[in-house]
């Protein structure tokens, strides 16, 4: 009997080996996809935040963000916080992103100098933006917080991240050194068990559930509702720490391109946001309709680069709206 156990075990642990071995030749793990080497560092808090001291297009300034000089004396100091749209993905000249446009816009008309802390980081999700602010954003004392929410936020996650089931490498990161625990040791260190992590992953959640305008249907799937519940709680520890440090909280939502053919008919992620922001006392600013108008009037293509990130005609719409609330906002609290 102790024999065949035995027997049984060393078979058990042959297999294993040999498909640990299998999988040590043919990796889950990819490194070639989705990788932008030199645009960001691995970082313990974030998983990855932007290379400092870079110079060229995409450089950063003394903050480690992509912007310009940070001004410590400027008379109000807006941080920020956001994605690629924000950071400015497609756009060249750090000057023609609407967080430069704001800042110019709001200094020209508001009668005071403003600093618009751009802390925008490619690939950025909510649980992101809210550690930066737990752990550094509060250190520049900001007196507002305005947080650029793409509808991706609630998705992208579960495509870049591996502690959320997406693959192990984002923008040239290995994104499984942020999962703590057995399970993080085992997933860095077991090519096997990372490779059934991932079957397992695949087997009980359909992939295709996190695509952004699935989002925008009337009926979401069970999935996709514990995704914006997900979102949804750390867009409210955002606010917390916004409120209990007496700084107001602006949610700028940002549209796809195709939102812009029918948005009355796809504006569902941005109604859950304002219902949120209505429940909570937060501002929002929703950028759709007047990029859906400026549609109607034949800009669609002209206001994107790709399906969401702007171009520069786009960054110019965006200033120009957020530069109106903004002001409109500080004028009602004078």
């Amino acid at each position: 009997m102790c024999k065949r156990l035995l027997f049984s075990l060393l078979t058990i642990l042959l297999i294993l080996s040999l498909l640990e071995v299998f999988f040590c030749v043919y990796p889950y793990h990819k490194v070639a996809e989705n990788t932008v080497y030199g645009l960001v560092i691995p970082d313990p808090d974030l998983i990855w935040r932007l290379y400092p001291y870079k110079d060229g297009p995409i450089a950063t300034n003394e903050l480690g963000f992509r912007d310009t000089p940070y001004n410590p004396y400027a008379d109000r100091k807006i941080l920020l916080l956001g994605d690629s749209v924000s950071w400015g993905d497609g756009v060249e000249d750090v000057r023609q992103v609407y967080p430069y446009l704001l800042e110019e816009m709001l200094s020209k008309e508001g009668g005071r100098t403003y600093e618009i802390i751009n802390a925008s980081v490619p690939g950025y999700s909510t649980f992101q933006e809210l550690r930066f602010l737990q752990f550094y954003g509060m250190r520049l004392r900001p007196d507002m917080i305005i947080l650029q929410f793409c509808l991706n936020d609630v998705v992208e996650r579960y495509s870049s991240t591996a502690g959320y089931g997406g693959d192990n490498v984002f923008l040239g990161i290995d994104t499984r050194h942020s999962v703590q625990g057995l399970f993080g040791w085992l997933l860095r260190n077991s090519r096997l068990f990372e490779a059934m992590t991932r079957i397992l992953i695949m087997f009980f959640r359909n992939q295709q559930e996190y695509q952004v305008e699935k989002l925008a249907l009337d009926r979401l799937s069970r999935e996709l509702e514990k995704a914006w519940d997900l979102t949804l709680s750390e867009i409210d520890g955002i606010r917390e720490i916004a409120e209990k440090n007496n700084i107001p909280l602006i949610i700028v939502v940002a549209p796809y391109r195709f939102q812009l053919n029918q948005p009355e008919h796809t504006n569902q992620p941005q109604r859950i946001l304002q219902n949120y922001a209505s429940d909570h006392g937060v501002e929002t600013i929703d950028l759709l309709p007047y990029f859906a108008s400026s549609y109607k009037t034949g800009t669609k293509t002209s206001l994107f680069n790709d399906e969401n990130h702007f171009s520069i005609y786009g960054h110019r719409l965006a200033a120009d709206i957020i530069s109106r609330e903004v002001l409109r906002y500080y004028s009602m609290v004078k």
